[in-house]
């Protein structure tokens, strides 16, 4: 069955809707990490958001309202997904899952790697269960990073995340 989402590049367009689903200064590190500016304005939530300047998606429904945001890039060696959100009203429909599997095919088409990697807190239960599901494993990161004990190092082989993409 075809999902009824579509992924799309990022547009500023959908820049106010991203920004209303970030609500508090505790939703804003554990999306945008610790150096991210709360609270946000336009200039400073792009600047900070590195939108224009990363492959960064959003996830519309059947209507054209955006529902979730993700960025990819290159880290150590795998397609590193980041700064990954689904609307709060969306929550629990599976958006998440669409909005990964999209990516990974972007990130493969784009990257060319064999691994995808993301942090998630450690106290986001739902988002490492998602994951887990999905084929992600818990790893140790490789390098030293100041806020590392906070997170998990998650990775997956491509091919997993991509079984249902085809």
């Amino acid at each position: 069955m075809a999902s009824p989402y579509s992924l799309i590049p990022f547009a500023e367009e959908y820049l106010a809707d991203l920004m209303g689903w970030i609500n508090s200064e505790v939703e804003c590190r554990q999306w945008g990490a610790p150096e991210f500016r709360y609270p946000f304005d336009r200039h400073s939530f792009s600047t900070d958001s590195r939108w224009r300047e990363l492959p960064s998606f959003a996830v519309l429904d059947a209507q054209g309202a955006p529902l979730a945001f993700g960025q990819f890039y290159r880290r150590l060696h795998c397609c590193h997904l980041g700064r990954l959100i689904v609307a709060p009203h969306a929550r629990g429909r599976g958006v998440g899952q669409q909005l990964i599997r999209k990516l990974a095919v972007q990130a493969r088409d784009a990257l060319h790697l064999e691994l995808c990697s993301l942090f998630v807190l450690k106290n986001n239960l739902a988002a490492k269960a998602l994951y887990e599901k999905m084929g992600f494993e818990v790893c140790s990161y490789p390098e030293e990073m100041e806020w590392l004990d906070m997170c998990h190092y998650m990775v997956a082989p491509m091919h997993k995340l991509l079984v249902m993409e085809k």
